[in-house]
């Protein structure tokens, strides 16, 4: 893995581990990106640090992040 690729998966994150510090039961992501391949990457970076997606829809009154993933605390997903 190249140094921007590694840098960017640090990037993407950085959200969820701050989130997951927090405390936080829930984590939503906001992105402009509709292509799938690009969505995963995301999705596969974020459950990594210890989040499962249990949501993923379209906001067209925010175009700029227009897609929202909400994730849920692994942990928290399987003590429900």
């Amino acid at each position: 893995m190249g140094w921007l690729q590694n840098w960017g998966h640090k990037q993407i994150r950085k959200g969820a581990i701050a989130a997951r510090e927090r405390g936080d039961a829930t984590y939503v992501h906001t992105m402009a990106a509709s292509a799938e391949q690009i969505q995963q990457r995301y999705i596969t970076a974020i459950e990594s640090e210890g989040w499962k997606l249990t949501s993923r829809h379209e906001d067209p009154a925010t175009p700029r992040q227009r897609w929202v993933l909400t994730f849920e605390r692994t942990d928290a997903a399987t003590s429900s």
